[in-house]
């Protein structure tokens, strides 16, 4: 064997190349290609014989059959298309070319064995041989004779005595044993054959290699040897040493033809024999000496059957592992049901065979993840990684021994040797215990153990590197090499895919007994080869190498997740960055690689999954190879006509042709033989451009296809390929999905076939990560928040900081976890971070300083260190920040290396140093280069005084100069861009040393060299990192599984497709290229609708559109037509889900229709483009809609102006074609089967194109309207949709016939009207049934259009069509009634006449015939709102007045209508009835609310809004008629609705004080009002409450505050009004009244009481805490006062009648604030001040009767009386000195007078209803006592004032009154008042008083005391007037003092005599002196028992009695007029 390698060394370098033999440097297998014709000369696709021949055949030789020897493989073609056989016959004859020597033929029992299959391999593995038999298969010797005695007669016999002594010991063998093989020893045959083979005659020698090929097929060498067990000398195998002999006989290019081609056979026979299987060393020799005839042997035929062999072979191994694998499966399966374990259990072990999808699998089989993932750490991952380390140790696995494996004995052991020796454990059947499954796995291992090593063989051999010389020529022998491999590889990857993917398929390590995947094992060699091939310039290797990534694409990207990512971004998208990169590269990546993953939706989702939805990944690589592909197709690529037709031409014969057979079948290309090597590339007649952006484009258009279908069929139908079975596909919602299937884990059965066709249990891996499209979903967004971070970061570095915190990106603001993250993280820019580092902040110190103390220099030299310091970062410029850096890493390096510099500033210098020696040498603008005698000079003396050894100093200088220190990315860069470092000369010689050369080959020769040490590099660290983390956790790989991840892959890469493909349609003319351009937008939006990506939807609809031209007509052209009918197709296949795209579809059609127009005949110019309207106003946007901003149809380019008819001919016959016209009518029909939103917004959008229309139409007569008609039609289409859906639509289309109605133009107007009657007629015909109001709906636009109309003529049309709808469909309304009287009642406002009376006479005629329809309709209170309307048109008198005269009608007539449930209470005549038949519209209103509220609300309203008095004074009337006549039986809960309704909101105005002042501000208005309107109705209140006392009794307090609220007005008539009423309604209802009634009316006076008293005048004089606003407020409290009841009127319900209640004759209530108020400083003629005859005041000199003359200018306060002194006034007010008082302040000053004014109007109020002998009989003593307390506090408070001279004096100094201020009334009248109804009480002698008379003794005495005592302590001087005004009180109290009875008055003498003595001391006058003589009488008369008759007699009687009456309740008021004169 050694000899052998050795001659296979010598002979590979005579050829120039070494190939090197044995593990190192073996050269491996091959695949399968068109060279099998060679072998036997027969058509590779004959047909191999029948099994059962095969079978028979094997049992005649010896051989038992099993039941498994009958499993196929998995893959039925593989007899055929993957490994064809190449020898049907084992025999040397029968596939001995021509020229090969006869030889004895082979017995006609033995039929021509089949090529190695499963079956074989399994049956050598369950089959045992039976030695003894004359059947045996060593039976027949004849063709050993004869071989034998050939070779005793040749010469070589004769002249070798060995050989020919050697010869006639077997031949005598044979004949003593007499035919029976058994009894021969095969070392005494083996013996002959293998001298023979060293003889110098071919012809023996091919015999003696035909006789042991025969012999190995025969499988003679299988019997062992006969030697002892313990013989230490025991030769190897037999079969070893015949392989060896074999191999020996190949001396290199000088073996003979015949020889070479006997060995093939040989050893071909000896791979594929079944009974005895080689392995190890034994197999790999006979590959290595196949290999070494294919690429040494000068014979074509031979190397073509060797080519031939080596497919075979390899297949062969391959096919054997997957029969083991199959049957590991089936012992798997059968030991777990044997045992009744689990699923589970089962699931770990089983086979799978992945589902297809479009011709592609998901691997199965997960990775060891990468150190980043197990060590929790972030590693880069490059391509140099991959020859670092290795994944996998296999260090002890080698061909160094050759194991045997040979056919098994039942209960029997055999030993099998190898070459050393050892024993390998033995193969037996020992029942079912798990000893034989662990002696079966032993054996797979050796099988899978023989595949590794032949694949990993191959592997090393295809990157053996290629001398320069060698490239250029592909028939050398070291292209030849590496086209072997590498086809080999891709052979065995294309059809033996599942032994890699298999989870049974295992391989132990050298270093441990772990099993290891496969893939795993070899996937170490196979990237590294790739990685050295991927970007060879040979155009042979880099197809090759792009077919191998696609396949460990297509079936392995689940294990080689990293290492994929790799590829794509350092290898394929790199060249297609790469400006230098040859077009064909790039042509191939897009067609072959990219094209075939866009045509994989599996692999296309699972690729945006793993890399651009994991935060691990690379980059997007998804959204990078779109990006790539879509920039190549968006690319110019200018191409005449002629070209583009050569490209279709030669894609055609490319099609066509078989020249692919190897990249589609996985055969072996026949070219790589030298005979058949040719260049295969035509010259092609296009530009390679141009061919590489239709590639591209065809990969788009696939990627579309590719995610519509993912994306339509969700996770079970896009991954079922057709034709799937679905019976073999059962559900299984217990098993998951495992790696490799394709779709949803439901539909995957928990059983699939495996490899062998037989049924195995479904591997499911607890690992499997769940595709869940949300979280993935915040995945990539968080990868993209990460990028949009770091780009900013790279942009501004602070900002970009800020922003990595923010999302936490970044943990903290602490240096370290910055530092930490620039270091992790590569997308950092490194100019833009050295920038940062190198800024002078203590905080960019911090940071950088963390940065380098995170590198790690110790042990490295400084250059190196030096280099990958500055490696992480691009020095900045400026000398500052350099020096920073350079200081932080001397000082690191100084650390780790301490032994390095004697201090850190050498370390510091010398790198100094090196940067400018870096940039002295390197850069072009230096003229004169720095020597290394420069160098050394200045670093003399660096090293803490002591120079640097010049030696070392010599090494950086050197490195330096060899290599510049340079970023990466730099010099990438640089090689990407063509910059080759160039020679420092220049001039000629510079030209000289360039002429010739090929400087952009050269350019990208060394720009692949970069890209393949960067990719070897790459896998190297990764290699390595997943060394570290093997037996962890594996790669996560996700399967995808469901289909929402289409809508976020496409929404990341829209804009690419976009920018592709409506670019490339829009600069191209080719049909083709148009279509295919067309059919990827409708893709797009295909994709778009699917998952409501509006702005992708919204930019490809609007591209479509732009891509029609219907704006530029004279421009159209061919591609604008199939532009036109794919928008067309889009429309009619995605109407469901285009929404607002629908616009840009619309008005393309709307642009279609004029173009028919057009070139039909008409005029150009007539015909609107609605292009033109560039704008629409924010009043027309429909339903809120803003204006789109972008990609709007009216931002389209201003179509150049052409002359009419400019068009094309044949292009306007396109567009009026037949086809266009169905396609577009199709559109509008089919809007009948859209869903309920998709048909809202296609009316939207066809309203908003309509309104285009219209707009360009101005005020054309013949607008157009052709949107506006195909509304009315798409509403006949859907007329039948549910309502609910219709209501959506007339929404938006309702809108629309309201915005066309009010346009300018009549002539639209007219249309619309026209066309929205016929769709309300069509409407009408449907029946409404109760309880719906959809005819409300769709007649409202005719209100509105009424509404806004400006054009008379507009109105008179909506009210005619409203009039022809009555007339012609009036049965059929239903809800419509209610709107035709809202158009009625719109119309009643206008102010022409036609209009309205046109208007009342239809409501009138409605009024009148359906009268009872409306009832039963529900539109009743329509009707009356109608009326009311019209009764409020201030204009048309005449209509006013009979409207309210019919609304005066409708009760009656409501009433007599058996339509009305009220009819059946009222008695009389009833109407016949008009709604017989018509269902009624159901109400949740009572009957009250439903027809009494309505007709009472519209007299209220008429009340309050209407204008003329004469209406509403009857309304009035008619509103109070109507309640008396019809509310005895109106419920409780009604009365409360219509006293918040509508009674109180008609005084609602006075509790707004800035509207009733305001109100002042026109004084006739207001006095009409108080005459009329709130007089009236004040007392109509009172006259309702008391004509229904029994139901209104509750409301007492309501009314008491109504009353009170009049009362406490500013306004002194509305104050005196309302206590009037007061006054009425007690009386009126006295004798009704209850105990509880008085209590809440003696409650109403103590709250009057209380807001009437002013407090304020105490504080008034030092109080600044009044508001600028308050004479506007309540000035009697905040809040109303609690009643007894405890509510109060701010407590009712709110007022819901409407807002013009609070408008009285039309004046708003929202005045302005600073208009003067009644009582302020208005202007005389502003005030309402005239008072009545009885009008208070507290001046002394306003007690007449006559009217007051008109108050003064100045100020109402000088009507306020003024009890200064004479002296003070006539002293002090004529110097007093003006007082400037605020407005503000005086509006509170007033608030204090008129509280002054009020509270003596209630003390009024008192003595006035107390002067009414039933009411004071009627209220209980105590309520009476608690009123008489009222009067005594307005005394004292009154008193105490009085008595605060200081008070008053401040007052009137700060501008209060003009004289200092008196309560001397209030203090008189309340106590003459409080003395006067005591009295009464006190001499009442019926029960209830006499009760109560100790209480009212303790009331009143005292009182009366104190005022006598008051009265007697007055000046005469200086108090006159008071004297004056209390001398009546005096009176009234002596002469009820003298009514007392004897016992009281006896009493209560000690009392009274001393204040009579008192009083007799002062000035009487007549009446006080009768008191003091009346009260002295008494006296005489009890106590000292005078006679009364004496005082007759004395003359003194008549005057006595005169003086003495009895005590009297005498009016207040009345009083004050007749003591008026006593004054």
């Amino acid at each position: 064997m050694a000899d052998s390698e050795e001659q296979v060394g010598r002979s590979e370098a005579a050829g120039g190349h070494a190939e090197g033999s044995g593990v190192d440097g073996t050269e491996g297998v091959s695949g399968v290609g068109s060279s099998e014709e060679h072998v036997n000369g027969d058509n590779p696709t004959d047909e191999t014989p029948p099994r059962e021949s095969t079978d028979e055949t094997a049992e005649s030789n010896g051989v038992a059959r099993t039941a498994d020897a009958s499993a196929r493989p998995a893959d039925g073609n593989d007899q055929n298309d993957v490994e064809p056989s190449m020898t049907q016959d084992p025999s040397p004859q029968s596939t001995a070319p021509p020229t090969a020597p006869d030889t004895p033929s082979t017995p006609a029992a033995y039929t021509p064995r089949i090529r190695t299959d499963s079956q074989s391999t399994t049956a050598t593995n369950t089959t045992s041989a039976t030695r003894g038999g004359s059947k045996s298969t060593r039976s027949s010797l004849v063709f050993v004779v004869s071989a034998l005695e050939s070779i005793a007669a040749s010469k070589d016999a004769r002249k070798r005595k060995p050989l020919l002594d050697s010869t006639q010991r077997a031949l005598s063998a044979i004949r003593n044993a007499q035919g029976d093989a058994s009894q021969l020893d095969p070392e005494t045959l083996f013996e002959p054959l293998t001298l023979a083979t060293e003889a110098s005659t071919v012809s023996v020698v091919t015999t003696a290699l035909d006789c042991i090929g025969k012999l190995i097929s025969y499988s003679y060498f299988s019997v062992p040897q006969r030697n002892s067990s313990d013989d230490p000398h025991q030769k190897a195998p037999l079969i070893e040493r015949a392989i060896d002999t074999i191999c020996d006989c190949f001396q290199g290019e000088a073996t003979p033809a015949e020889v070479q081609m006997q060995i093939i056979k040989s050893l071909l026979a000896a791979i594929l024999n079944d009974k005895i299987v080689v392995h190890g060393a034994g197999l790999l020799k006979s590959v290595r000496q196949t290999y070494n005839i294919f690429l040494l042997s000068k014979n074509g035929a031979n190397q073509q059957i060797a080519q031939g062999t080596l497919t075979q072979m390899v297949g062969t191994v391959f096919e054997r592992v997957k029969a083991r694998l199959a049957g590991k499966a089936i012992r798997a399966t059968g030991s777990k049901t044997s045992l009744g374990q689990s699923n589970a259990a089962s699931s770990s072990s089983a086979v799978e065979t992945p589902t297809e999808v479009n011709g592609s699998e998901t691997p199965m089989v997960e990775e060891p993840e990468t150190p980043a993932e197990a060590e929790g750490e972030t590693t880069t991952l490059t391509l140099q990684d991959f020859e670092k380390t290795k994944t996998f140790d296999d260090t002890r696995i080698n061909d160094t021994t050759t194991v045997v494996t040979r056919a098994k004995r039942a209960h029997a052991k055999q030993p099998s040797r190898t070459a050393s020796g050892m024993e390998i454990p033995s193969i037996t059947v020992q029942g079912e215990n798990s000893e034989t499954y662990t002696e079966d796995e032993d054996e797979d291992e050796i099988y899978i153990r023989d595949a590794f090593l032949v694949f990993r063989a191959m592997c090393k051999l295809s990157t053996k590197q290629v001398r320069r010389e060698e490239e250029v020529d592909i028939r050398s022998q070291g292209m030849r090499s590496k086209l072997l491999s590498l086809h080999i590889i891709h052979t065995v990857l294309f059809h033996h895919h599942q032994v890699f993917t298999n989870p049974n398929a295992t391989i132990r390590s050298s270093s441990g007994q772990e099993p290891t995947d496969f893939t795993q094992a070899i996937k170490q060699y196979l990237c590294l080869s790739l990685s050295k091939n991927a970007s060879s310039a040979v155009r042979q290797v880099f197809e090759v190498s792009a077919e191998l990534f696609w396949l460990m694409t297509k079936y392995l990207r689940s294990q080689l997740k990293p290492e994929l990512q790799v590829f794509l971004k350092e290898v394929y998208l790199t060249i297609l960055e790469k400006r230098l990169a040859p077009p064909w590269q790039k042509s191939y990546i897009v067609q072959n690689i990219f094209g075939r993953i866009a045509g994989d939706p599996k692999a296309l989702v699972e690729i945006y999954l793993n890399y651009d939805c994991d935060r691990q990944a690379l980059d997007n690589m998804y959204q990078r190879i779109i990006e790539h592909v879509s920039r190549i197709a968006g690319q110019p690529a200018p191409v005449t006509a002629l070209q583009q037709q050569a490209y279709s031409e030669h894609n055609a014969r490319k099609a066509a042709s078989a020249s692919s057979d190897w990249q589609q079948r996985g055969n072996l290309p026949s070219n790589l033989v030298p005979s058949n090597t040719s260049t295969p590339f035509d010259v092609e007649d296009f530009p390679q451009d141009y061919a590489m952006k239709m590639q591209a484009l065809d990969a788009l258009v696939v990627v579309l296809i590719s995610l519509v279908n993912w994306g339509q069929q969700g996770t079970v139908d896009a991954a079922r390929p057709l034709g799937t079975d679905s019976d073999s596909r059962r559900s299984a919602d217990d098993v998951r999905e495992s790696i490799d299937t394709r779709g949803d884990a439901s539909s995957i059965s928990p059983t699939v076939n495996s490899l062998d066709g037989t049924t195995a249990q479904t591997s499911l891996s607890n690992e499997a990560l769940e595709d869940d499209p949300a979280e993935l979903e915040k995945v990539k967004e968080r990868k993209t928040a990460l990028n949009k971070a770091v780009q900013q970061f790279n942009f501004k570095p602070k900002k970009g900081i800020q922003a990595l915190l923010h999302e936490g990106f970044i943990a903290s603001r602490d240096a370290k976890d910055i530092a930490a993250f620039f270091l992790s993280n590569d997308q950092i820019s490194k100019k833009a971070l050295g920038e940062y580092l190198g800024e002078g902040d203590d905080e960019n110190k911090l940071i950088m300083a963390a940065f380098v103390d995170g590198m790690d220099f110790s042990k490295t030299r400084f250059v190196d260190a030096l280099r990958r310091f500055l490696q992480s970062f691009r020095l900045p410029g400026e000398a500052q920040k350099i020096d920073r850096l350079m200081l932080k890493f001397a000082e690191k390096y100084t650390a780790g290396n301490p032994n390095a510099f004697a201090n850190a500033d050498t370390a510091y210098i010398l790198s100094y140093s090196v940067i400018m020696l870096n940039t002295d040498q390197h850069s072009a603008q230096v003229k004169q280069r720095m020597t290394i005698e420069d160098f050394i000079k200045n670093n003399r003396g660096i090293n803490d005084g002591a120079s640097l050894p010049d030696e070392y100093l010599q090494g950086v200088y050197d490195e330096i100069q060899r290599n510049e220190i340079v970023l990466d990315t730099e010099r990438a860069q640089a090689v990407e861009l063509g910059q080759l470092p160039q020679a420092n000369a220049g001039g000629i010689q510079g030209a000289l040393a360039t002429f010739g050369r090929d400087l952009s080959r050269e350019a990208y020769a060394a720009a692949s060299e970069e890209m393949r040490n960067r990719t070897e590099q790459l896998f190297k660290t990764m290699l390595k990192a997943q060394k570290k983390s093997s037996g962890g956790q594996r790669t996560n790989f996700l399967t995808a599984s469901s289909f929402k991840h289409v809508g976020p892959m496409f929404d990341a890469t829209w804009m690419s497709f976009l920018t592709a493909l409506s670019g490339t349609a829009q600069e191209t003319q080719h049909l083709e290229t148009i279509r295919l351009c067309m059919e990827g937008q409708k893709l797009a939006v295909r994709l778009a609708c699917l998952f409501d990506l509006a702005d992708p939807r919204q930019a490809f609809v609007a591209s479509l559109a732009r891509s029609t031209n219907l704006y530029n007509l004279s421009e159209m052209k061919a591609k604008n037509v199939e532009a036109l009918r794919a928008m067309l197709e889009v429309a009619n296949s995605e109407g469901n889900l285009l929404k607002e795209s629908w616009r840009e579809i619309l008005t393309c059609i709307s642009q279609l229709d004029r173009f028919q127009l057009i070139s039909s005949g008409v005029e150009e110019g007539a015909v609107p483009d609605v292009a033109r309207v560039h704008s629409m106003s924010a009043s027309h946007q429909l339903n809120g809609n803003p204006s789109r901003k972008s990609m709007q149809v009216q931002r389209r380019p201003t179509p150049r102006p052409g002359p009419a008819g400019s068009y094309h001919a044949d292009i306007a016959e396109d567009a009026r074609s037949a086809d266009m016209i169905r396609s577009v009518d199709r559109i509008f029909t089919n809007t009948a089967n859209l869903s309920g939103d998709a048909i809202v917004h296609f009316v939207r959008a066809l309203t908003q194109v309509s309104w285009q229309e219209i707009q360009s139409s101005g005020q054309s007569e013949s607008p157009r309207t052709y949107s506006l008609q195909k509304l009315v039609e798409i509403s006949g289409y859907n007329m039948l949709r549910v309502r609910f859906e219709w209501t959506n639509i007339w929404q938006v289309l309702g809108q629309h016939f309201i915005d066309v109605g009010c346009h300018n133009n009549t002539h639209v107007v007219y249309f619309a009207l026209n066309s929205l009657r016929q769709l309300s007629m069509r409407f009408m015909e449907i029946e409404e049934l109760p309880g719906f109001r959809f005819q409300k709906d769709f007649l409202k636009p005719f209100e509105l259009i009424l509404r806004n109309a400006s054009q008379v003529q507009v109105k008179d049309m909506v009210l005619r069509c409203l009039i022809q709808m009555i007339q012609a469909r009036g049965d059929m309304i239903r809800s419509g009634w209610r709107t035709m009287f809202g158009v009625f009642t719109v119309a009643a406002r206008e102010p022409y006449e036609s209009i309205v009376n046109l208007a009342f006479d239809n409501v009138t005629q409605v009024y009148n015939a359906r009268f009872g329809v409306v009832i039963s309709q529900g539109a009743f209170a329509d009707l009356i709102v109608c009326l009311t309307e019209f009764s409020k048109n201030m204009k048309f008198q005449k209509k006013s007045l009979q409207a309210i005269e019919t609304l005066k009608g409708t009760v009656p007539k409501m009433l007599r209508t058996p339509e009305c449930p009220l009819s059946t209470k009222a008695v009389g005549i009833k109407d016949a009835p008009t709604a017989e038949g018509v269902p009624r519209q159901p109400s949740r209103q009572t009957q009250e609310e439903q027809y009494w509220f309505p007709v009472l609300f519209a007299f209220h309203d008429v009340l309050m809004t209407g204008e003329d008095l004469e209406v509403r004074s009857r309304a009035l009337n008619y509103l109070f008629d109507t309640l008396t006549k019809y509310g005895g039986e109106f419920p409780r809960d009604f009365w409360d609705t219509l006293w918040r309704q509508l009674l109180y909101p008609i005084f609602m105005v006075l509790k707004d004080r800035k509207a009733i002042n305001q109100e002042a501000a026109n004084h006739e208005e207001l006095s009409v009002w108080l005459s009329t309107t709130l007089i009236q109705a004040l007392r109509n209140m009172i006259t309702l409450f008391t004509h229904f006392f029994e139901s209104l009794e509750y409301m007492l307090d309501r009314f008491l505050d109504l009353l009170a609220l009049c009362i406490c007005q500013e306004n002194d008539t509305l104050a005196r009004i309302g206590s009037n009423c007061l006054q009425q309604l007690i009386l009126q209802n006295v004798r009704k009244f209850t105990p509880q009634h008085w209590e809440k009316i003696v409650g109403a006076f103590v709250d009057l009481f209380g807001r009437t008293e002013a407090r304020e005048l105490l504080s008034a004089a030092t109080s600044s805490s009044y508001g600028k606003e308050s004479s506007y407020v309540n000035a009697f409290g905040d809040s109303a006062p609690i009643q007894s009841n405890g509510t109060t009127i701010e407590n009712a319900p709110p007022i819901t009648s409407s807002s013009s209640a609070l408008k009285i004759n039309g004046v708003p209530a929202n005045t302005p604030s600073d208009v003067p108020t009644t009582n302020g400083h208005a202007p005389p003629t502003d005030q309402f001040q005239r008072r009545p005859s009885n009008a208070l005041s507290l001046t002394s000199t306003d007690y007449d009767h006559s009217p007051a003359p008109p108050p003064k200018p100045s100020s109402s306060a000088d009507n306020l009386e003024s009890f200064a002194s004479p002296t003070l006034s006539a002293t002090q007010n004529p110097q007093q000195t003006p007082v400037i008082v605020t407005a503000a302040r005086r509006r509170y000053f007033n608030q204090i007078i008129t509280k002054c004014v009020l509270q003596l109007l209630m003390i009024e109020t008192v003595s006035e209803l107390f002067s009414n002998n039933l009411v004071y009989a009627s209220i209980p003593s105590p309520l009476l006592l608690q009123l008489m307390a009222l009067l005594k506090r307005s005394y004292h408070f009154a008193k105490r004032f009085n008595a605060d001279r200081e008070l008053r004096a401040r007052l009137f100094r700060e501008g209060f009154m003009r004289q200092p201020p008196n309560l001397l009334k209030q203090e008189s009248g309340s106590a003459s008042v409080y003395v006067l109804i005591l009295l009464r009480m006190y001499a009442d002698t019926s029960p209830e008083r006499a009760a109560s008379r100790l209480d009212t003794e303790e009331a009143l005495i005292p009182l009366c005391s104190d005022i006598l005592t008051s009265y007697i302590a007055l000046d005469d001087e200086t108090q006159q007037r008071n004297i004056v005004t209390w001398r009546p009180v005096v009176v009234d109290v002596l002469e009820g003092y003298v009514g007392f009875a004897d016992e009281e008055f006896g009493k209560h003498v000690p009392v009274f005599a001393p204040l009579c003595v008192g009083l007799m001391g002062r000035e009487m006058g007549g009446e006080l002196q009768r008191g003091v003589m009346g009260v002295w009488k008494r006296v005489c008369e009890t106590r000292l028992g005078v006679d009364p008759e004496q005082w007759d007699s004395m003359g003194l009687g008549k005057y006595m009695k005169d003086g003495v009456a009895s005590p009297r309740a005498g009016s207040f008021a009345a009083r004050r007029g007749s003591r008026a004169g006593s004054r």
